[in-house]
């Protein structure tokens, strides 16, 4: 996704719980479990018009830039795991 990839991913685990969320109202990727929905993903990509298509790349690279920044990772280590410690 950072690369500019239109990822589509399998329902699961980390794919569904943090890679593939929306970016403000709009979609970052694709999930599917079957064959017959890697192969409509497949298809809902290939039939988006290239405006959409980029628009898609723009969010889903915004999207891991902001949740995966080092910026992000410092607060998140400061508010789940070093404060907690130094308020016991």
């Amino acid at each position: 996704m950072a690369a500019g990839v239109i990822t589509i991913a399998h329902r699961s685990g980390g794919p569904k719980a943090d890679i593939i969320i929306g970016f403000e109202g709009r979609d970052t990727g694709f999930l599917a479990e079957t064959e017959e929905e890697y192969a409509h993903c497949i298809g809902q990509v290939f039939s988006k018009p290239l405006a959409e298509r980029q628009q898609l790349q723009r969010d889903a690279r915004a999207s891991v830039e902001r949740r995966f920044s080092d910026e992000e990772f410092a607060s998140r280590i400061w508010t789940r795991m070093l404060q907690p410690l130094l308020a016991q």
